[in-house]
């Protein structure tokens, strides 16, 4: 018989030993358990066990999924690495801000059917998403940079009758004024402009309206001078100079914040 060396060492063994008892106690009732309940006992335990996995599985997936999104976003530098964001990552939290920015993307490019289409998709993919409404605005901008005045002015108009406290609202007035003086409306475009002013004073956007009411003016004596019929000579507005108080801390692509003069101005 081999002695133990270290009393020490035995003794420390009891005390882990009963843990240990402890545990297979507690197996051994919940064994007793099952064959005294039988099979639904059973079960339940197994589909307790289950979703408690599978929870843990998705929680961490889920984890893992959203970094991997946001580290892809970060490093975009190409249409084609968005879309990968949207392909890969499409219930990631930055999924709809890569599609937004995909679709501003294609908008500074003068790709304007490509930027409506993804603009499209957006609506599909995330139909009651909070930003949902700069798609609203990005598809009105798109037509207006193509040269389609009435229908841009049509679908500015829409946005401001529903959204009129919007904080894109002025936006999309100020592209309702611009479409109105492409179209030579210019009592209408003044109209807009003088109704902003008079509503909203003290409005970091006032400024913007003051000067393109400058512009209205100087079309109108332009077209009146040479003796052109209003109706059917549309002449390009300029694009309002967003300030800064009114971009400050927004996340909406720039497409949206900064639209083009005209047809060409977007374009390379």
């Amino acid at each position: 018989m081999v002695e133990n060396p270290n009393p020490q060492d035995e003794s420390n063994q009891n005390v882990t030993e009963a843990p240990a008892a402890e545990g297979h106690q507690e197996i051994r009732q919940i064994l007793d358990l099952v064959r005294e309940q039988g099979q639904p006992v059973l079960i339940g335990i197994a589909v307790a066990v289950a979703i408690f996995l599978g929870y843990g599985a998705y929680r961490n997936y889920k984890h893992s999924s959203e970094l991997k999104a946001s580290q892809l976003m970060l490093s975009a530098r190409s249409p084609e690495q968005l879309q990968q964001v949207v392909s890969e990552y499409p219930s990631s939290s930055v999924a709809p801000v890569a599609l937004l920015t995909l679709a501003g993307q294609y908008f500074d490019a003068g790709q304007y059917d490509m930027a409506q289409f993804t603009y499209g998709q957006f609506d599909q993919k995330y139909p009651n998403h909070p930003m949902k409404a700069v798609t609203e605005l990005g598809k009105a901008q798109c037509l207006e940079a193509a040269g389609q005045a009435e229908q841009a002015l049509a679908a500015f108009s829409a946005f401001t009758n529903a959204h009129p406290d919007h904080f894109m609202a002025p936006m999309a007035l100020f592209g309702k004024a611009r479409c109105l003086t492409q179209l030579g409306r210019f009592a209408e475009a003044k109209a807009v402009y003088e109704d902003f002013m008079a509503a909203h004073p003290k409005s970091g956007w006032t400024p913007v309206a003051d000067t393109a009411l400058l512009f209205v003016d100087k079309e109108r004596r332009a077209q009146e001078s040479k003796g052109m019929s209003a109706g059917n000579q549309p002449v390009a507005a300029p694009a309002a100079v967003i300030p800064p108080a009114a971009t400050a801390g927004s996340n909406v692509p720039a497409s949206v914040m900064f639209p083009p003069s005209s047809p060409s101005a977007a374009k390379p």
